[in-house]
């Protein structure tokens, strides 16, 4: 297994990375009163819950202060894009995330990343449909849910897109470039839908007194939805294709690989060398 050397600095800025995602929680169940009044209030919530926070919080790594991992922060990191099926496990006897970590490095199945985006955007869709909208401003305890699903979910696809040590993702740069993309536009199109609208569609809202009105606040719950999932998930999806571009790899043998099945038959019809004949059949 090739390795991949982490910036020197990385191991000093992980902790502030997810002290600030733990911040942000806070702060955002802080403005639960906001939230209860404006749309663009409990969307900020939401964003912070499914988005922002679980980013920082993989990418800072906190898992050996949860005792979680006795692994030791390593220099240099598995690279998920050429496994070694042979290497022995590790993790025996180890902590929990340690045992998982080596257990991903022999499950790098699309379908498994996929069921963790199949999660999120269950999630995300979810929590933003109008009678579940109405109900978080009418019932505040329902933010709990919300937090636990969004975080549970938003956790699970980072740790597919971002190393976060001891845990690699398990794909290739280019699959993990297409699940941040499907992440991000998942969320862009449920805040288009809201766009759209020229009414009130959630009416558990009472802007009463404030300078917004409903159809402004929908309005402004679009841009911060928008601007959010672009500052989490382009930084990853171009990352993941510059790097994998500029790599010492041939781009057609990576695609050639990457439309191989497990045992290293091509998927794709026409890939791969064609079958010598024999002389029988000449």
């Amino acid at each position: 297994m090739t390795q991949q050397a982490a910036p020197p600095w990385a191991a000093g800025v992980r902790p502030w990375l997810a002290a600030a995602g733990a911040a942000l929680i806070v702060a955002a169940l802080a403005a639960e009163g906001l939230a209860r009044r404006y749309v663009v209030a409990e969307s900020a919530q939401f964003v912070v819950f499914a988005m922002a926070a679980p980013a920082l919080i993989v990418l800072g790594a906190p898992w050996r202060l949860l005792r979680l991992s006795r692994a030791p922060a390593s220099p240099a990191r598995p690279d998920p894009a050429s496994p070694d099926p042979a290497s022995p496990d590790p993790a025996s006897g180890a902590a929990p995330l340690d045992r998982l970590a080596a257990a991903r490095q022999r499950q790098s199945s699309f379908l498994r990343a996929g069921g963790y985006l199949l999660a999120f955007i269950c999630a995300g869709v979810a929590w933003r449909l109008p009678p579940v909208m109405d109900a978080l401003a009418r019932h505040p305890v329902l933010v709990l849910p919300e937090l636990v699903t969004l975080l549970t979910a938003g956790t699970g696809l980072w740790l597919e897109l971002v190393y976060s040590p001891p845990l690699a993702p398990r794909l290739p740069k280019p699959q993990r470039a297409t699940i941040a993309a499907l992440a991000m536009w998942s969320a862009w199109a449920v805040a288009y839908v809201l766009g759209l609208s020229n009414h009130a569609v959630f009416h558990g809202y009472d802007p009463a007194g404030g300078a917004l009105s409903p159809v402004a606040d929908q309005q402004i719950t679009v841009a911060l939805v928008w601007a959010v999932s672009a500052c989490c998930f382009v930084p990853v999806i171009f990352v993941a294709l510059l790097t994998w571009l500029s790599g010492n790899g041939d781009p057609d043998e990576e695609l050639q690989r990457l439309a191989r099945d497990g045992r290293q038959h091509p998927v794709v019809r026409g890939w791969g060398r064609p079958a010598r004949r024999s002389r029988a059949d000449r």
